[in-house]
């Protein structure tokens, strides 16, 4: 178990064997990555910003939607409201649900419902290999990759598990260029694909509706993420 303490920073409990990790809000993920790769462990969020902030904007990169994406990692969520009243959602534990649908929630709503100050995460661990592929060539033979994503080159492949294993998918792959693992900035930049923002999606009234009285609900005076609020319209 490790712990370290700071006023809104800073990793409050680790515990390896579990697979969880519980840490501040203005912690960045550089550092919360730097304490969970010491016991080859890891987080599929990119190592930028603070985990507040990866949490309030759900910030998964280019990984899939899988079990070990957000906001399905989050266990459990310390959070103040827009009255300025402390709540916990979730629980320290997998097993532990209750309020759980309250931390997705919470996961990517961009701070317009509360402010999170602590979360528990469920970490898992770093593979013994893991190999980055770019091309064009079909990738239908690939057994399970950890990811295929559209990139500016055309496809962008990770293979990871065990050496050997990754080594056999990897003759699979014809026309692809092995690439270093890319770092956070660097992924942003490979799978940024779009030349302008993607149109807008409408949301139903029924949507809305639910979305104002969510508002509501948790920030009736309009104090959290205000200008944001009246963007989207919730204010």
């Amino acid at each position: 178990m490790t712990r370290s303490k700071g006023l809104s920073s800073g990793v409050l409990r680790f515990e390896p064997d579990e697979l969880i990790v519980t840490v501040r809000a203005g912690t960045t993920m550089e550092e919360l990555a730097s304490v969970l790769g010491s016991k080859r462990q890891r987080l599929r969020i990119p190592a930028i910003g603070t985990v507040g902030g990866a949490l309030a904007t759900r910030r998964n990169g280019p990984f899939p939607s899988d079990n070990f994406a957000l906001p399905n990692i989050v266990l459990k969520i310390h959070a103040v409201d827009g009255s300025g009243n402390a709540f916990v959602a979730g629980g320290g534990t997998v097993k532990n649900v209750s309020g759980f649908d309250l931390v997705k929630l919470l996961v990517g709503s961009w701070g317009t419902l509360a402010t999170i100050t602590e979360a528990t995460l469920r970490t898992e661990p770093i593979p013994g290999c893991s190999r980055w592929f770019v091309g064009a060539g079909d990738v239908g033979a690939l057994y399970r990759p950890a990811l295929v994503a559209p990139c500016r080159n055309g496809w962008c492949v990770n293979l990871e598990g065990h050496p050997d294993d990754v080594a056999q998918q990897a003759a699979l792959l014809e026309n692809y260029d092995e690439i270093a693992p890319p770092a956070a900035l660097e992924m942003i930049e490979l799978f940024s694909i779009a030349e302008s923002p993607p149109e807008r999606l409408e949301m139903t009234s029924a949507i809305f509706d639910i979305c104002r009285r969510l508002k509501s609900e948790f920030d009736p005076d309009n104090t959290l993420s205000p200008l944001l609020s009246a963007r989207w319209g919730l204010a």
